[in-house]
């Protein structure tokens, strides 16, 4: 009898969660890789090893006892990778797919070198590459970190001359390398989702909608409302850059619409919260996917169950203690709206959970699940005695 293989998900925040809960009804062996014991993945999964993605032993233990690789976030140590694939072990993402996403620098110019839409760019080695890239490009100008940033961290726009030389110092003399890209005045942003297999088999997602405030994702809706040659020029670029990366598993590609024309911002080649949605709204979600694309399995329905789809992160404000208005929350919910809770500590701007609408309506599923999600936080605010 042929053994299932067991899946190591390096990382156990809520991707590595909720990618238990899919590999779960199909008997998928799963361990985790977390930081500490309070990581949400860790503290409902018994088989935890305690280490640090960027540990080198750590991470060559840990695959000791796997027989599939696979990462909760892209922060991890690759020259351990390409050891582990050295040795034989098979690693989705590969370490190649993922160095696309850890670094950004090396994603732009990937991308570029393929004719994809990318918006201008320049390393930077000092201010002069940042006052030059602006005097052709004219100000602002947004500046990134290369590696290392997430939700709108490591991400600045840049106005004038003082601001780009305070930046560049700062980022000196923490050690952080940079490159400057020409400001795109943001219509919509919007995300392909896509799950490949090695063979190149892929189950493509609708593309959405996502709402950004302050560089984090508070809301998702699916489909996206776009014109008809846009949505198709987003799903082919979805498939053509996971083409170019070579991933294997969940990949999320991120778009800038700006007059009338779409642009690369970045991509994350694991599952992503832009496709949280697809657990209520799709045949096969994300997460169920991304697990049968590592394993070589068959891919499931992509498809949309319901006509819209809206997705309402909750994002915390340092103080939530979100269990104890989970009750309120469900009493007051409306139907087709499903809840989700991490099991993360709060902390301001952090993501702890998320509500997920199905509908008819555009604006009316939108206005069920963020309606869900302030009742939940407020609910939240009652149960621990403070103004909502």
């Amino acid at each position: 009898m042929t053994r299932t293989p067991t899946v190591g998900i390096v990382g156990a925040g809520q991707l590595a969660r909720m990618m238990i809960e899919a590999a779960t009804p199909l008997d998928i062996p799963v361990r985790l890789l977390a930081a500490g014991p309070e990581d949400g993945a860790a503290k409902i999964w018994p088989h935890v090893e305690i280490g640090s993605p960027k540990s080198v032993e750590d991470l060559l233990r840990f695959a000791e006892g796997c027989d599939v690789i696979t990462f909760d976030h892209e922060l991890v140590n690759l020259e351990a990778l390409r050891q582990l694939e050295a040795d034989g072990k098979r690693v989705y993402p590969s370490s190649n797919a993922l160095l696309h996403a850890q670094d950004k620098l090396h994603q732009r110019r990937a991308f570029s070198a393929a004719g994809l839409p990318v918006p201008e760019f320049r390393e930077v080695a000092g201010l002069d590459d940042i006052t030059s890239f602006a005097g052709e490009h004219g100000w602002p100008v947004v500046a990134k970190a290369q590696r290392d940033g997430y939700d709108g961290r490591g991400v600045w726009v840049l106005e004038s001359r003082d601001e780009a030389a305070a930046l560049v110092e700062e980022a000196e003399s923490n050690g952080v390398a940079l490159l400057v890209e020409q400001f795109v005045p943001i219509e919509k942003e919007l995300a392909g989702l896509i799950a490949r297999r090695r063979g190149g088999e892929y189950a493509l997602y609708p593309i959405v909608e996502t709402v950004q405030q302050g560089g984090i994702c508070v809301e998702v809706v699916a489909p996206v409302d776009v014109p008809e040659p846009i949505r198709a020029q987003a799903e082919e670029l979805t498939v053509a850059v996971a083409e170019a990366t070579g991933v294997v598993g969940n990949m999320a590609l991120e778009l800038f619409l700006a007059g009338g024309e779409l642009s690369v911002n970045e991509i994350a080649t694991r599952p992503h919260n832009s496709g949280h949605f697809s657990i209520e709204a799709c045949g096969a979600s994300q997460f169920e996917n991304h697990m049968r694309a590592i394993l070589d399995w068959p891919l499931g329905d992509p498809g949309l169950r319901a006509p819209v789809a809206v997705m309402a992160n909750l994002l915390g404000r340092g103080d939530d203690d979100l269990d104890g208005g989970v009750p309120a929350a469900l009493a007051a919910a409306s139907p087709g709206v499903h809840p989700h809770l991490y099991g993360k500590s709060s902390r301001a701007g952090r993501k702890i959970g998320h509500v997920t609408a199905l509908g008819e309506d555009r604006e009316e599923t939108r206005a069920r699940a963020n309606a869900a999600a302030e009742t939940l936080m407020a609910a939240t605010a009652a149960a621990r005695g403070a103004p909502a």
